[in-house]
């Protein structure tokens, strides 16, 4: 069969829909995949992260600790190493791959009362701010073939709408 001939019956196969078949005088046979290309934004590692804001309170050793929190306060969305992106792109993948409760910044300002029981010899530690997200994140520009080419990466902490106290328990 001449070369001509395979050519016109793969591009008969690939216009027909048929999987797998690629021009005899493709550079990369195997690679007929489309994409849209142009600049993306991904995050492929995350980790459930207590975002604090404002003082930490320590009460102890033992007993019980009893706070209300009175004062105003706001846990905002960072980024924490890496450039090239913002803070409103991070927020807005996140929201798809993260949490849809992801936020550029969350404020509080209502009264909110904790009551714990301390360890007897332990000393309780507490403090007020976002239940959020702390995940890893790359830039990178997509070809239209698919391939990626990274152009940078970074680490951010990514605010939610759950606000409230974490508390855990120290020696001393």
């Amino acid at each position: 069969m001449k070369r001509s001939t395979i050519t016109t019956v793969a591009a008969l196969a690939i216009a027909a829909g048929v999987p797998n078949v690629a021009q005899a005088d493709s550079p990369d046979p195997a690679s007929l995949a489309i994409c849209d290309g142009g600049w993306k934004t991904d995050i492929y590692a995350q980790s459930k992260k207590h975002l604090g804001k404002g003082p930490i309170y320590k009460d102890g050793p033992g007993g019980t600790m009893v706070l209300t929190r009175t004062q105003a306060g706001t846990a905002s969305t960072a980024i924490t190493a890496g450039g090239g992106v913002t803070v409103s792109g991070i927020v807005a993948e996140a929201k798809i791959e993260v949490s849809r409760e992801s936020v550029a910044a969350v404020s509080w300002d209502t009264q909110h009362q904790f009551r714990r029981d301390v360890t007897r010899g332990k000393y309780g530690n507490a403090q007020y701010g976002s239940w959020g997200h702390s995940v890893k994140w790359q830039k990178y520009y997509q070809l239209p073939n698919c391939k990626k080419t990274q152009v940078t990466h970074g680490t951010a902490d990514i605010a939610n709408t759950t606000i409230g106290f974490k508390y855990w328990e120290t020696s001393s």
